[in-house]
């Protein structure tokens, strides 16, 4: 007989600044697939100190569906902050954001949804990075490069939807509040030994316009990160108690 499939419980997180004209199309695309695919779920949404719309929007969701709370910061904190804050009131086993930005096309979160539990992280990587601006795509491709040389994981992608263990990312030291928190933290998990899978993911159009991530800020920020991991002691050097047992299951490449 098969094994009983893992039970899909999710924590998902929607932070968003200023994004009133995207904000309900993402959040109409994650609840249809929340309620068709995982077993039991809450939507936290992060008003990160927006000035349009965008909360009253949230406000509206969480009126009609219990499962989606909206949590309003005056003032910008930045999207590792929010994270971090939602990771301490997380109830379920697995915690995952999705941008508010509508980012990514329905298909794709379907897929990362119904391999939740597969293994400890979930890891998507967006097959559709040649679609973007041609600055975009180098700088995507040289990150994962420069990353995959250092750390040794070679993995698809560090900067997509990812499905974390609520359990042991709580227990890491995650010091990067910036676009660096979800590279900071991937990186650190997989140094405890956990088991992984890779799944494809696809971006929607994306807008024409300055794109956040190629400002200066976000490049120092990223090296601020990279040498922080560098420095330090790997974690599974640390304390070898902290490693769980393995599962049994084995990594997909």
């Amino acid at each position: 007989m098969s094994s009983p499939r893992p039970a899909r419980r999710l924590t998902i997180v929607v932070p968003a600044l200023n994004e009133q004209e995207k904000i309900a199309d993402t959040i109409d695309g994650i609840l249809p697939l929340a309620r068709d695919l995982l077993d039991d779920f809450e939507i936290i949404l992060i008003d990160d100190g927006s000035t349009d719309a965008t909360g009253a929007i949230m406000d509206g969701f969480a009126a009609q569906e219990p499962r989606v709370v909206v949590v309003h910061h005056a003032q910008r904190q930045g999207v590792g902050a929010a994270f971090k804050s939602a990771l301490l009131r997380a109830k379920f086993d697995g915690i995952t954001l999705i941008p508010g930005d509508h980012a990514f096309q329905n298909e794709g979160i379907a897929r990362m949804f119904k391999a939740a539990g597969a293994a400890d992280i979930v890891i998507t990587y967006r097959d559709n990075q040649s679609d973007r601006s041609l600055n975009r795509s180098i700088q995507s491709h040289s990150l994962r490069f420069v990353l995959n040389c250092m750390f040794g994981f070679w993995l698809f992608d560090y900067h997509s939807m990812i499905i974390y263990p609520v359990r042991w990312l709580r227990q890491i030291p995650v010091k990067a509040d910036g676009y660096g928190y979800q590279i900071c933290a991937l990186i650190s998990l997989l140094q405890l030994g956990l088991t992984h899978v890779q799944v494809p993911v696809s971006l929607n159009a994306e807008l024409k316009g300055s794109s956040r991530a190629l400002r200066p800020r976000t490049y120092y920020e990223l090296g601020i990160t990279i040498i922080s991991l560098l420095r330090r002691v790997p974690i599974r050097n640390i304390d070898a108690g902290q490693i769980p047992a393995h599962t049994g299951r084995t990594t997909p490449r």
